[in-house]
């Protein structure tokens, strides 16, 4: 796959230049493929590394991550997604589709096939969770980048009652089916339902 992909994208469009292509993401980091504007990423590496972690190493260097897999599930699409990808293609993707994600990614785009869209269309999206105006102002605060201590200075209570709102949020993400463990996932529901806004 990975071969044919090169000879894809080297083959159809000469405004791209591969630089690398590699089993892993820390084989990507020693090679000249690093920090690349764009990454084509497959959404296993057969390295116990997972996509969340790949896709958050690339994007801390600087790069836009395209994902490319067989698994064409709304639910893992919208993960993937949610993660920081700029756009999911599957393997059953034509090489025109392959380039035209690449270009529109690198262009500061988004990309997605057409029949993706029509399969996450079909199967709506979890529900976003109801929270109490304390609730909501913590995690605008907390996710907004604020330290739980200077969110409880904010609102005038406790610095266990801020972490006790932090936990209800987390909670009602995780009963939501859109789990937000860590302050970069609440920040990223945050934004996808509208409590912060998005860059």
């Amino acid at each position: 796959m990975r071969d044919g992909l090169v000879a894809w994208l080297a083959g159809t469009s000469e405004r791209i230049t591969v630089l690398d292509s590699t089993c892993t993401v820390g084989a990507l980091r020693s090679g000249p493929g690093w920090g690349a504007d764009v990454v084509l990423l497959d959404l296993n590496l057969g390295d116990r590394t997972t996509v969340e972690q790949n896709i958050q190493v690339l994007t801390d260097a600087g790069s836009r991550v395209v994902v490319v897999s067989e698994n064409e599930k709304p639910t893992v699409v919208r993960e993937v997604l949610r993660c920081g990808a700029m756009g999911y293609v599957p393997k059953s993707a034509t090489a025109a589709q392959m380039v035209e994600a690449v270009e529109q990614i690198h262009a500061g785009g988004t990309y997605m096939t057409q029949s993706l869209a029509l399969a996450l269309l079909a199967e709506p999206e979890p529900s976003r969770p109801e929270f109490s105006r304390q609730e909501l102002r913590t995690l605008q605060m907390y996710a907004g980048g604020m330290p739980l201590k200077s969110v409880a200075l904010r609102l005038e209570i406790s610095e266990g009652t801020v972490k006790s709102y932090v936990d209800r949020i987390r909670e009602k993400y995780h009963r939501a089916g859109r789990g937000a463990p860590t302050k970069i996932e609440l920040y990223r529901r945050a934004v996808e339902d509208g409590h912060l806004p998005s860059g």
